[in-house]
């Protein structure tokens, strides 16, 4: 049953007087993600959908957390506005799930991610008190930021119930450009990298397939058609242009983009991220642990996302992944899904904790995770 937010703290409340986990649920299709406990005894939490406000002349819009990204982006659409970003998974997944995740997006519009629009939440934590915190407004810092406090804490601080998001109005030009690179990592790594155009990029590397390069171009027709240019003048031969592709748009994305965001089920999904300019050598790194996954290489960021169905030790393969290349490269790995957290929670981190939820009821963590 979905739930308000006066729903929501009743339903923590009793889930402190039984000793039950409460687990802060939405679409429910990502369960094995994170450092979160799938415990099948736990209580499921759901909060409801739907717009509390939407203001178009301020580019805002609060919704409860229950509300898909699908729901979201129609609303916007009349407006000929959208949030700039479609996560990886599926248009059935809520807002309140892609805020608590601090889910990725590929090809995110001018390359931005959740923490960047989120203007506001309202949790409840795990005493049952309803927070408000951040605002409705693009400029608001007062005070200590329990927005991105709670944003990626995967709901283990508080049940997030409403979000308030920052939106853009639709390019009129929005064109994804893709091409084929013949050339290894080592030769167009750089090229890529050197970029300094506002031009969302990633690079699918696949066993048995040519490596393609993939770019979001935007704006005007004048803007637009220049940023098609930087593209063909980084060596992506063949590129031609899909047409229209609004990656916010209810439906799934026409493919390719489409198999960009798809997240097989229960597979192993990782990110690694290094300098941009040591790209080449964490692309070899990852293709030598994990020779049958699909990367998604981001060049501005300098990050892969490594997505494997094939699971069996988990864990001792991701730890030899970080073995073998943290000798020559500086980078750090997160475990989306599938394994178990590398991070290990240090006192900050449990004290922060246990002051939003004493009782240890919300979203049970995996041992040591943060």
């Amino acid at each position: 049953m979905e739930l308000s937010t006066a729903g929501v703290a009743s339903a923590v409340h009793e889930a402190i007087s039984t000793n039950v986990v409460a687990r802060g649920v939405g679409s429910g299709t990502w369960l094995f993600g994170g450092p979160v406990v799938n415990d099948a005894a736990a209580a499921a939490v759901r909060p409801c959908g739907g717009v509390i406000e939407y203001t178009p002349g301020d580019l805002v819009i609060s919704v409860r957390a229950g509300t898909t990204l699908e729901e979201l982006s129609a609303v916007c659409a009349a407006s000929d506005q959208m949030l700039a970003i479609a996560p990886y998974g599926s248009p059935r997944s809520t807002i309140g799930a892609v805020v608590a995740t601090a889910s990725a997006a590929p090809l995110s519009y001018e390359d931005f991610t959740i923490r960047d629009l989120v203007l506001g939440l309202t949790a409840v934590t795990g005493t049952g008190d309803i927070v408000r915190v951040g605002g409705k407004v693009v400029k608001n810092v007062a005070g200590f930021d329990l927005v991105r406090l709670n944003t990626g804490a995967f709901g283990t601080l508080g049940v997030i119930t409403e979000v308030s998001v920052r939106l853009h109005a639709k390019p009129i030009m929005d064109h994804v450009v893709t091409g084929t690179l013949d050339d290894a990592p080592n030769a167009w790594v750089l090229r890529l990298v050197a970029n300094r155009a506002p031009l969302p990029m990633l690079v699918r590397m696949a066993p048995g397939e040519p490596t393609q390069l993939f770019a979001r171009c935007t704006g005007n027709e004048a803007r637009a058609s220049a940023l098609r240019g930087i593209v063909q003048s980084y060596g992506a031969r063949s590129a031609f242009t899909l047409g229209p592709s609004d990656t916010n748009s209810g439906g799934e994305p026409a493919s390719p983009v489409q198999m960009l965001r798809h997240v097989p089920e229960q597979a192993l999904v990782l990110r690694a991220r290094a300098k941009p300019s040591h790209g080449a050598s964490l692309i070899e790194a990852a293709r030598f642990a994990f020779p049958e996954a699909t990367l998604l290489f981001h060049p501005a960021r300098g990050s892969i996302r490594i997505t494997t169905s094939v699971t069996d030790n988990a864990d001792a393969r991701v730890a030899a992944f970080v073995a073998s290349a943290a000798p020559s490269i500086p980078f750090s790995v997160v475990v989306e899904q599938g394994a178990s957290p590398l991070r290990q929670a240090n006192a900050l981190d449990e004290m922060v904790k246990r002051a939003f939820d004493p009782h240890g009821i919300l979203n049970r963590r995996r041992p040591g995770a943060v």
